[in-house]
């Protein structure tokens, strides 16, 4: 603060505006530093004395001094991921499915390896499997994805196994299941095996009428199936001596196609109803079947190399029954080519 004294003297006083300043004594000359120095007290003054280290990888650096992401940075393995569990209703009937089929495949590879008993309890856990998974279905309301092949594999495979088992009537009811249901395009077919449960307990009619029935369900257009279908029919004819009968299936199979079994059948069943002028039409029929269709010239062509006689000629005919029955009774005569 500044004032006039008593003498006219101008005079200052600083004592109410003490700011802690501290002025440079006389004679003080300042020390001169060249550009890009900085001087001692200002360098103490900048960094405290005791600063705390911080952390690099903010930056992205990694202790090895080398950015993380930068060609030869470690990077460590990214987690595994993992897959969201679906506990949705599809994904519990898929699942279900899977377990199904995996039944029916070691119900099939037990039967392969004739362990039929074990072949037939997988079969039945199959099915056990496949009604829970109905029932599932049912209950979730997804009716309109319902497996009918996965139920018809099912219910066949039990049939099946229940026939090689020997137990007949079983196998006979879990057939009948298939053919009186409609959704099944092939469940005519069964009756195919149906029949021939029947021919194995010697019930022949029954066996008649079951391939009968499967014939009326398969189309023209598969012929093989359907003369296969009418050799048994003439073969469960033949065992209820009803030769007549048998002639009727054995010709309508010579007069379309023809096999060495039907016809040579054919030549027996007309010789045992003493009709000899049949008996050499028919054995016409069966000398003339070499004139047949390329599939069944090359089905013989098979079975003539797995069946080639000892003697290894490759250029035989077809190892047909009647020939054979040539070669047992008179080994000394060669039939002719």
């Amino acid at each position: 603060m500044s004032y006039i004294d008593g003498n006219g003297a101008f005079q200052s006083t600083d004592d109410d505006y003490d700011f802690g300043q501290s002025y440079p004594a006389e004679g003080y000359a300042p020390e001169v530093y060249n550009s890009g120095e900085v001087a001692p007290a200002a360098a103490n003054a900048a960094a405290p004395a005791d600063r705390p280290m911080t952390s690099i990888k903010a930056a992205g650096f990694t202790a090895g001094g080398k950015p993380q992401g930068a060609p030869g940075a470690t990077r460590p393995p990214a987690p595994a991921l993992v897959k969201k569990a679906d506990s949705s209703p599809e994904a519990a009937a898929r699942e279900l499915e899977k377990k199904v089929n995996q039944f029916i495949e070691e119900s099939a590879i037990a039967s392969s390896q004739g362990q039929h008993k074990l072949a037939l309890e997988k079969a039945k856990e199959g099915v056990k499997k496949e009604k829970q998974l109905a029932r599932q279905r049912e209950q979730n309301g997804i009716l309109d994805v319902m497996n009918l092949e996965l139920t018809y594999a099912v219910y066949f495979n039990l049939a099946n196994q229940f026939h090689k088992n020997g137990l007949y009537q079983e196998a006979i009811s879990t057939y009948n299941l298939i053919v009186k249901n409609k959704q099944y395009a092939l469940g005519g077919r069964m009756r195919v095996n149906m029949g021939n449960i029947y021919y194995e307990q010697k019930k022949y009619p029954a066996a008649i009428k079951q391939y009968r029935m499967a014939i009326d369900q398969i189309p023209n257009t598969a012929k093989d199936l359907r003369f296969k279908i009418m050799r048994n029919i003439g073969n469960s004819f033949i065992a209820l001596g009803q030769y007549q009968d048998a002639v009727q299936a054995f010709e309508t199979i010579m007069e379309s196609s023809g096999d060495y079994r039907s016809g040579l059948n054919l030549v027996l069943c007309n010789f045992a109803l003493g009709q000899i002028e049949k008996v050499k039409t028919s054995f016409g029929l069966l000398i003339g079947i070499r004139n047949q269709s390329k599939h069944d010239r090359e089905r013989d062509e098979e079975e003539q190399e797995a069946n080639a006689d000892a003697e290894g000629d490759s250029a035989v005919a077809p190892n047909d029954s009647l020939r054979q029955e040539i070669r047992e009774r008179y080994p000394a005569i060669r039939v002719a080519q």
